[in-house]
């Protein structure tokens, strides 16, 4: 069986191949399955394929939140309505500061007419019509992160860390300092977005210093996120991929 995830950037499908690769077992596969030809267009966009026995999973990372519906109906529609490409589909977003509500009905809204109904940590089956006017079925679940307060895939990368009450400490003080950076440095982390970001980062500079020029993915693969009971609660859902 052929499953799906769609997510907003690169950091989070690093993110989630790593994890998945812990927890539940997918390893990179570079074939994709015969007559499933789903392409990045542009340089934040990636679509890799894993595989688990004869199960085939393929995550994208669609190039941001907003970005989500074009792919999907430019990339995914057809080879599941034509050809019955994938059996499962799941959504992860950042919560950002919305209601989990808003997001829910966001994320049914850009895959109609496929499904029309996506919850939050819910697998949810959804009736569609193939290219042979028949009935079939697929399955969508939407993964919101953080779900128990606003904030992004940053925002639940350090909740992680803060998960050991040493470096709990650290996180607390990293977020501290961007606090009072913000005021002198408006012009770098004048959005929200920025200041997670630098939040996180000043965080692994200090528990990783001699990684500081490392790039994002080798940062990422250096932390042994299956560990974490905080993540486990939030993909819990997505590792039955």
């Amino acid at each position: 069986m052929n499953k799906i995830i769609l997510c907003e950037g690169e950091t989070d499908a690093i993110l989630l191949s790593y994890y998945l690769g812990k927890v539940s077992g997918w390893k990179f596969c570079k074939k994709a399955p015969a007559n499933i030809a789903i392409k990045p267009d542009v340089f934040e966009q990636s679509a890799n394929w894993y595989e688990n026995g004869d199960d085939r999973l393929l995550i994208c990372a669609v190039g941001g939140k907003s970005n989500v519906g074009p792919f999907f109906k430019e990339k995914v529609l057809r080879p599941i309505v034509d050809a019955g490409a994938f059996s499962r589909i799941a959504l992860v977003l950042d919560r950002d500061d919305s209601e989990i509500k808003s997001i829910e009905d966001h994320a049914s809204s850009v895959f109609k007419p496929l499904i029309s109904t996506m919850c939050n940590n819910e697998w949810v089956p959804n009736k569609y019509m193939d290219a042979y006017a028949t009935e079939q079925m697929i399955e969508g679940l939407l993964v919101v992160i953080p779900t128990e307060h606003e904030g992004a895939l940053e925002t639940l990368m350090m909740d992680s860390i803060a998960e050991d009450p040493y470096d709990a400490v650290i996180v607390d003080r990293a977020g501290a300092f961007i606090t009072d950076m913000r005021a002198v440095a408006s012009k770098y982390l004048g959005s929200r977005r920025s200041a997670i970001k630098a939040h996180l980062g000043v965080t692994w500079a200090i528990q990783y210093p001699e990684k500081v020029f490392k790039l994002m993915n080798e940062q990422i693969l250096s932390v042994k996120w299956e560990k974490s009971e905080i993540l486990h609660k939030c993909f819990g859902e997505l590792e039955k991929i």
